[in-house]
């Protein structure tokens, strides 16, 4: 295997090393929000998923607010949780496919931790400045009374994150390395 990972084999396996990492990293940011969320008793992690999803599902019924400050008023809808999550993975294996392109493409290197968390770090502004504004919460949760929680969760989920897609990456070719050995 050389240097660059990414070149080395087949769409085929470069669709499953997407996949792997991705979902890899989504069971690492869950599981970083659920300690949080234990920590300082925030209630569910799904919670926030549901929230997202009913906020796609009006959006694409086109009766959604950019912010919206009555968020919290809508009622439950069906298919939120799905939705929400669905969004979650792909939002995951985006980031992954993007940290794929920084990685192999451009920089032309190996895996390395550094760029995956500047990566993630800079990506913190989607939940801070789209998706809590969306969900009633403010610009960076400035309307939710645990604001500061609000981002000292986003930064800690960020960083597992990025630590996730360096990890991932590394084991995935060493799992892909070693079942071609065999």
């Amino acid at each position: 295997m050389s240097n660059n990972y990414f070149n080395d084999h087949g769409i085929k396996i470069k669709i499953i090393a997407l996949f792997f990492v991705g979902i890899f990293g989504a069971i690492v940011i869950d599981a970083s929000a659920k300690i949080v969320t234990e920590i300082y008793n925030m209630g569910s992690v799904l919670a926030g998923y549901q929230s997202l999803g009913r906020y796609i599902i009006i959006l694409f019924s086109g009766e959604a607010l950019f912010p919206d400050p009555n968020f919290s008023k809508i009622p439950k809808l069906k298919g939120e949780t799905f939705v929400g999550l669905s969004a979650h993975i792909f939002v995951c294996l985006i980031d992954t496919y993007l940290y794929f392109l920084l990685s192999f493409k451009i920089l032309k290197s190996r895996p390395k931790i550094l760029p995956a968390l500047i990566m993630m770090w800079l990506f913190m502004f989607m939940p801070l400045y789209l998706e809590m504004p969306a969900l009633g919460l403010g610009w960076a949760g400035a309307d939710s009374p645990i604001k500061d929680i609000l981002l000292l969760r986003t930064f800690i989920c960020h960083t597992c994150y990025g630590l996730a897609l360096y990890v991932g990456t590394v084991l995935f070719y060493k799992l892909l390395k070693f079942y071609k050995s065999n």
